[in-house]
């Protein structure tokens, strides 16, 4: 049989978890927010919407890659 994660482990594991959606989600309106500030202040609209719009959706996807290949070595120890 298989022993079981310590109540400990399965928290922190699942804190972990949650907060990979929430830096996707944070990243991509960071990068929609600035790039529509900077878009009405320099009248340049859609085209630095756009741009930090990608920016900011590869940044969350570039996170999240870290954060799964770090804890794809954590666990391996």
């Amino acid at each position: 049989m298989k022993p079981s994660k310590p109540p400990e482990k399965f928290w922190l594991d699942m804190g972990w978890a949650s907060s990979v959606g929430l830096v996707m989600v944070l990243c991509t309106v960071i990068g929609l927010v600035v790039g529509i500030g900077l878009d009405r202040w320099l009248k340049t609209h859609p085209w630095l919407t756009l741009l930090f719009l990608i920016m900011g959706i590869v940044s969350g996807f570039w996170n999240i890659l870290k954060d799964v290949l770090g804890k794809n070595k954590e666990c391996r120890k």
